[in-house]
């Protein structure tokens, strides 16, 4: 009976995801923007290896886009008359 009931739960455990790299989440936009946004809801799964490597790529793609901005002009350049 013990079997039995071991065998039963073991095919109740949850299916994790596949893990990705930073890379793939980088490849992979919209995945990367989901798994960033699911794993904000919940304290325990931001601490997941996949939560994590997806808000990395969020936080790099995110450096990345603001680099290609043109400088901000601050009115340094101006001349005074």
């Amino acid at each position: 009976m013990a079997v039995a009931w071991s065998l039963l739960t073991a095919g109740c455990g949850q299916h994790e995801e596949p893990e990705h790299p930073v890379s793939w989440y980088l490849e992979h936009r919209a995945d990367m923007e989901a798994k960033a946004a699911w794993c904000v809801d919940d304290a325990e799964r931001q601490r997941t290896r996949d939560c994590e490597n997806a808000t990395e790529a969020k936080r790099r793609s995110l450096v990345g886009s603001q680099k290609s901005l043109a400088p901000i002009d601050w009115g340094a350049t101006k001349t005074k008359p």
